[in-house]
C-alpha cells in the first residue's frame, strides 16, 4: 500500500521583509499580515468580543483633565484637539493590529510651528521606510491596499514625527517588543491560532450541517499506482478540493472500470459532538487568556457559577483586576503619546481617562449598600412621623349606612327652619 501524509502547517508568527530592490519593508512574506488580523477579529466571536470590550474600557467616557469638569472650555478644547472618533479608532487598532498611527497636522511647514489637531490614519495602509544608520524609522509609506499593489503605483512618503519640518507628519504609536524593529506582534499573538481555530470550526460545522457530509475519509485510487511526482500532484489537487473547513462535498471520479473505481471509505470520530465542544471551550479559553481577560463575564459570557451574587462578586474583583493590569496600561500609553505631540505647544495638562464599569462599584454605592443592608438609627420624632404616616397610609376608612341616612335628615330639618 503506497500513502501520502498530508502534513498540517503550524502558526508563524510574520517577518519583516526587507528587499534591497525597495525603500520600504514588507510586513509578511505577502505583505499583507493586517489583513490576516483583521481577518482573525471579524471571523471570530471571541476575539471580536474581547478586542470590542478591551477597546470600549480603554476609552471608558473618553478623555478628560484633571481637576476640570467634563463640560470645562478646557476639556472641550482637548476635545477639539483629538475628537472622540478619532481616539476610539486609534485605541481600536492599537489593540486589534498591535500599532496605531496619528497623524499630526502642524499649523504650518518649518521650525517655528504649533500642532494645531491630530487624526487617526490607518496603520493597515502603511509600510516602514527602512531604518537608518542610528535605527530611526524616518517615514511611512502609504498605498490604500498594499495586496493589489502594481509595481507601476506611486507611493506617498509620509514623515515621522519630529524628523521634518513638513505641516503633517506621523507619531507610530507602537510598543518596544525585543527582536521587532519595524513592527510590533499583538499582544495576544498567541492566541491567534485559537481564533483561526474557532473561526474553522464554524464553518466547518455550518458546512456539515449544509451538506451532511463528514470531511474524514480516505480516498483511494485503484487503478495502479503512479509515480512519485504524479502522486504528489494528485495530493494537492485532492486536498485543496476536498480538505478544510470549506472542502467541497461531491467527488467526481472517472475510471476505466468497475474494479477500477475509486474508493471512499469513512474514518469514523467517535464522540464528534463532545470532539467539536471541547475544541470550542478550549479556543474560547485560551482565546480570552491571551487578550488577559481575567473573566468571562467582563464580556458578556456566562460562566459557571453559584447565581447572580457570586456572578456580581466576580465581576467586581475581576472588574478591578482587569483595569488595573490590562487597561491602565493601555491609558498610561496613550496620554504619554498625547503628551509628547503637546509638548511642542508649551505645557501640557494633566490627562486621564474617565474609567467606565460593567457594574458601577463607587464608594458611593458601596456605602448606601451597606446602609441598606443595616438598620441605622432613627430619630424619635422621626420614627413618630413615620408612624404616623404609616397609620394614615394602613387605614381603611368605614362609615355606618344609617349614619349618613340620618345626617342628611338633620341637614334638611335645618334648612327648614
Amino acid at each position: 500500500m503506497n500513502l501520502n501524509f498530508v502534513n498540517l502547517s503550524g502558526y508563524e508568527m510574520p517577518k519583516a521583509i526587507e528587499d534591497k530592490r525597495k525603500e520600504w519593508v514588507a510586513y509578511g512574506d505577502d505583505n499583507d499580515y493586517y489583513s490576516f488580523l483583521i481577518d482573525s477579529y471579524l471571523q471570530s466571536a471571541t476575539n471580536n468580543a474581547a478586542i470590542r470590550s478591551i477597546s470600549d474600557n480603554i476609552y471608558g467616557e473618553g478623555i478628560c483633565i484633571d481637576g476640570m469638569e467634563k463640560d470645562s472650555p478646557e476639556v472641550k478644547e482637548l476635545r477639539k484637539f483629538i475628537s472622540h472618533r478619532d481616539l476610539k479608532k486609534i485605541i481600536l487598532e492599537r489593540k486589534m493590529l498591535g500599532q496605531a498611527a496619528i497623524q499630526v497636522i502642524y499649523s504650518k511647514g518649518g521650525n517655528d510651528r504649533k500642532v494645531v489637531k491630530v487624526k487617526h490614519f490607518p496603520i493597515h495602509t502603511l509600510r516602514p521606510e527602512k531604518m537608518d544608520a542610528e535605527g530611526v524609522i524616518s517615514a511611512y509609506y502609504y498605498h490604500p491596499n498594499w495586496a493589489e499593489k502594481k509595481r507601476t503605483d506611486s507611493l506617498k512618503r509620509i514623515p515621522t514625527f519630529g524628523n521634518s519640518t513638513e505641516k503633517i507628519e506621523l507619531y507610530i504609536l507602537k510598543p518596544y517588543v525585543s527582536g521587532y524593529d519595524y513592527f510590533s506582534p499583538v499582544d495576544y499573538s498567541g492566541a491567534l491560532p485559537y481564533a483561526e481555530l474557532e473561526n474553522e470550526i464554524s464553518d466547518y460545522l455550518l458546512n456539515e450541517t449544509k451538506n451532511s457530509f463528514s470531511g474524514t475519509k480516505v480516498i483511494n485510487f485503484n487503478n495502479g499506482v503512479p509515480d512519485l511526482e504524479s502522486r504528489d500532484a494528485i495530493t494537492r489537487d485532492v486536498k485543496g478540493k476536498l480538505t478544510g473547513s470549506r472542502g467541497q462535498k461531491v467527488i467526481v471520479a472517472f475510471n476505466e472500470n468497475k474494479e477500477s473505481a475509486t474508493t471512499v471509505e469513512d474514518i469514523s470520530l467517535n464522540d464528534a459532538p463532545a470532539h467539536y465542544e471541547y475544541l470550542a471551550t478550549e479556543a474560547m479559553h485560551k482565546i480570552l487568556v491571551g487578550h488577559r481577560v481575567t473573566s468571562p463575564m467582563l464580556l458578556g459570557i456566562k460562566d459557571n457559577g453559584n447565581g447572580l451574587a457570586s456572578n456580581a462578586d466576580e465581576i467586581k474583583t475581576a472588574s478591578q483586576l482587569f483595569n488595573s493590569t490590562v487597561i491602565a496600561n493601555y491609558q498610561e500609553e496613550l496620554i504619554d503619546c498625547l503628551s509628547e505631540i503637546m509638548e511642542l505647544n508649551g505645557d501640557v495638562p494633566e490627562m486621564y481617562f474617565i474609567t467606565s464599569q460593567p457594574i458601577e462599584f463607587t464608594e458611593d454605592n458601596q456605602e448606601e449598600d451597606t446602609y441598606e443592608d443595616k438598620e441605622a438609627p432613627v430619630a424619635k420624632e422621626d420614627a413618630e412621623k413615620e408612624d404616623d404616616t404609616k397609620l394614615s397610609a394602613d387605614y381603611q376608612l368605614s362609615v355606618d349606612p344609617k349614619f349618613i341616612q340620618d345626617a342628611l335628615e338633620l341637614y334638611n330639618e335645618s334648612k327648614d327652619v
